[in-house]
């Protein structure tokens, strides 16, 4: 930092960095982040100063650079100081390009694809994945990004899947397991969980038994510049999913979403679609129905069009992760007379794969 000054006008604290910019920092949310022990925990990381003892209109009277300009003070009128240490500040900047790059730091890097991904699928070696930081980050990366991944080297015995999440955090604990037909999981949770993985313990020898899967946000775009008023219906209209049973225990589950969800930026976040679920009450007018019906159709269709659809049968061993608000599965028919077929699943979430993400980039010290 070359130089600061207070902006009464604009009520902000304006710092000049030695390399020519200009950052503006305002005084409420300056004061808000004191850094000071008295105002924040460092240990729990946890602001102290609540928002009921906070005057929002405080002016500081003095804001210095001090340290060899590596150090800004502020000092307020009932004689608190606060200090931060510019690399905070840098971060914290309030200009449009630090915002622009911050924005683009919570965007997905997302890589559409259709069938031409079945002759390239994303792998990640099962051993590596529970010893080597790197690969469970490139790994998770993965996920994040293309929403597919084929997990080889596998040992053929059941809570391999546990061994892998307690990697990442832990398995999200859900009613029951996997269904059949072209579908999301569980759009019956009010926060669907966001990753599956099945792992093939044993594999039937005859026909069929085949993974099918989509990238249902490849779908949603097509859709868009097929049919836009059914893209439009499908983000807009909300559609009841319900599960009632008994597993472990009994469950009622019940939750309304729209097929295809979109981010502050109109771009697809999230697809719930399972057709099994998807309950007979509708929570819509009566004469939106077929409008709805239409458009759920035309999703489908295009969902199981062969340029979008990659099959893979897995073998004893395997297991494919899978973004589960992104990527649609389903699984062909096969006989029965051809031996039996194990599988195994379970389900993380993106809170906790993210946060695994931000340490291992952290300790690994990866660059963007």
């Amino acid at each position: 930092m070359e130089r600061v000054s207070l902006n009464g006008a604009g009520r902000v604290v304006e710092v000049e960095w030695s390399d020519g910019g200009v950052s503006r920092f305002p005084y409420v949310w300056l004061r808000d982040n004191c850094q000071c022990q008295q105002c924040f925990n460092p240990d729990s990381r946890a602001r102290l100063v609540l928002m009921a003892d906070l005057d929002v209109r405080l002016s500081p009277v003095r804001a210095e650079v001090q340290a060899a300009g590596s150090l800004l003070t502020v000092d307020w009128p009932d004689g608190h100081q606060s200090q931060y240490d510019w690399p905070w500040l840098k971060a914290r900047c309030f200009s449009t390009p630090a915002l622009e790059k911050r924005a683009g730091d919570w965007q997905r890097k997302t890589r559409l694809w259709g069938a031409e991904l079945a002759d390239d699928l994303p792998t990640a070696d099962f051993p590596a994945l529970l010893t080597d930081d790197r690969a469970l980050y490139d790994f998770l990366f993965l996920l994040d990004s293309v929403g597919l991944v084929l997990v080889q080297n596998v040992p053929c015995d059941v809570g391999q899947l546990d061994r892998l999440a307690n990697r990442v955090a832990f398995l999200k604990l859900t009613n029951y397991g996997v269904k059949l037909g072209l579908h999301t999981d569980l759009p019956q949770y009010n926060y669907t969980p966001g990753v599956q993985m099945l792992h093939c313990i044993e594999q039937c020898k005859g026909e069929g038994g085949d993974n099918h899967l989509v990238d249902g946000f490849n779908v949603a775009y097509q859709l868009k510049q097929e049919n836009p008023e059914a893209f439009r219906l499908l983000t807009t209209l909300k559609v009841n999913f319900q599960d009632e049973g008994m597993d472990y225990h009994r469950f009622f589950l019940r939750e309304k979403h729209t097929i295809i969800s979109l981010d502050d930026q109109g771009n697809v976040q999230a697809i719930n679609y399972n057709d099994q679920i998807r309950d007979s009450i509708l929570d819509l007018p009566a004469d939106q129905v077929q409008s709805l019906y239409d458009a759920l159709k035309a999703y489908n269709t295009i969902l199981y069009l062969p340029k979008n659809c990659v099959r893979h049968k897995m073998a004893a061993g395997e297991m494919i992760a899978f973004n589960n608000t992104r990527t649609l599965h389903g699984r062909l028919a096969f006989s029965q007379t051809g031996g039996s077929r194990h599988l195994q699943g379970g389900y993380l979430d993106w809170d906790e794969i993210y946060s695994r993400m931000r340490v291992l980039k952290t300790d690994l010290g990866i660059q963007d």
